[in-house]
């Protein structure tokens, strides 16, 4: 923009805009790595340490006292 003030030509609103509506970024093999970068259950606080190995089964909620009916 400062470059067309003092050349003292008009640009037309839009111009140009083609070239970057379709621009593709690619991240960095680190930005990929950060961003993807997902803590798993085993680590900090659902430890098998604190909870221990889970089993996997369904747990019937029928089977615990909430304080009132949940449903």
């Amino acid at each position: 923009l400062k470059e067309n003030v003092i050349i003292g030509k008009l640009i037309p609103a839009g111009t140009g805009i083609n070239r970057y509506r379709n621009i593709e970024v690619q991240p960095t093999e680190e930005a990929r790595a950060a961003a993807y970068a997902i803590p798993s259950y085993d680590d900090g606080y659902y430890s098998p340490d604190v909870f221990g190995t889970g089993t996997g089964a369904a747990v019937p909620l029928d089977d615990y006292d909430f304080g009132r009916d949940y449903r």
